[in-house]
């Protein structure tokens, strides 16, 4: 029997005993350090919401409960106790909570206060309705809440109309008579209620007057401006649809030259242009193609006798001839 293979699985097995033994000494030595305690951050107590609220809700303690929050990440106007939010007079919520989310007061009305949506609007902005329809409104997609651009459409010129870019990053109130954001469906609508500025709800009444306004819907995050310019037919790239765009070169030598046949007409046809110089007056006749003709002179007036001057009288000279004679007085 050979002694090499006894000997290397001896070893083997003494490696494994003394693995397993420096494992179990590991393990003993951890479980006898005591463990750190875990040190607590200090939270005070918010208002949340213990049931899924929407839009015209009224508060109620059945609705509401206190959940611990950290002290140094409270939200600015949360609320620190039920009987603070309730107050003498009920809230109610101005849009959809869901459960466990925290009340604030931008999302509930006053003490007393209704539902409405002069509550909605944000201090110093106003509320203006603009019409749309199923294509000008994005088909319907436009919910309360949602950040549109509006556009304008006019006519600077006939037949040559223009689009620019009125506003961008707008709020929308609501839609039709509904301004809650409970409900996310769209629906096709005839008027969306946007928040604006004064001097944005001049614009946008002016631009009603003079062309057509349409939305575009914005991506919820992105509210930075995008530089804009007015497009034109000619940005479009159909200019040769309305033969703004003289043909090519190419296209010309294969044109057909085109020989417009005009008939003559009689010089007594053609206009005639008269000019009077004192009593004299000259006529002259004007082709279509601008060319004068020989003048013709028009005959003078006839005299009248009234107009006559008579000649004086012819007196013979006396000392004239042979036959002069001499008077005296």
């Amino acid at each position: 029997m050979k002694v090499r293979p006894l000997i290397v699985l001896a070893l083997a097995l003494l490696c494994a005993m003394l693995a397993v033994f420096l494992a179990r000494s590991w393990i003993l030595d951890q479980s006898a350090r005591p463990t750190p305690e875990v040190v607590q951050a200090p939270v005070v107590q918010v208002v949340a919401a213990a049931a899924a609220l929407k839009f015209g809700d009224r508060l109620a303690k059945e609705n509401l409960r206190l959940m611990d929050w950290p002290t140094g990440n409270v939200p600015e106007g949360a609320f620190r106790s039920i009987d603070e939010l309730l107050g003498p007079e009920p809230r109610v919520a101005l849009q959809a909570i869901q459960p466990n989310e925290l009340i604030l007061v931008n999302k509930v009305t006053g003490p007393g206060q209704r539902a409405s949506l002069s509550a909605v609007i944000s201090a110093g902005m106003r509320a203006m309705t603009i019409r749309v329809n199923d294509v000008l409104g994005v088909a319907g997609f436009v919910l309360p809440g949602d950040r549109v651009d509006i556009m304008l459409t006019r006519e600077l010129v006939k037949d040559q109309p223009i689009t620019n870019v009125l506003l961008q990053n707008v709020k929308v109130l609501g839609i039709d008579q509904r301004s809650e954001q409970q409900n996310n469906q769209p629906a096709v609508v005839k008027a969306v209620t946007i928040e604006v500025t004064t001097e944005q709800a001049q614009k946008l009444t002016l631009a009603a007057r003079v062309g057509t306004l349409s939305l575009a819907l914005r991506d919820v995050s992105n509210v930075e401006l995008a530089p804009v310019k007015p497009v034109s037919l000619k940005d479009l790239g159909i200019s040769e649809a309305i033969g703004t765009v003289e043909p090519k070169p190419e296209d010309k030598k294969n044109e057909t030259p085109v020989v417009k046949i005009v008939p003559k007409r009689p010089a007594d046809a053609l206009p005639s242009i008269g000019i009077t110089r004192g009593t004299a007056r000259q006529e002259y006749k004007v082709t279509p193609e601008g060319t004068v003709l020989q003048p013709i002179k028009a005959p003078e007036p006839p005299k009248q006798k009234g107009d006559e001057v008579p000649e004086p009288p012819k007196i013979q000279n006396p000392t004239a001839g042979p036959t002069a004679a001499l008077t005296s007085f």
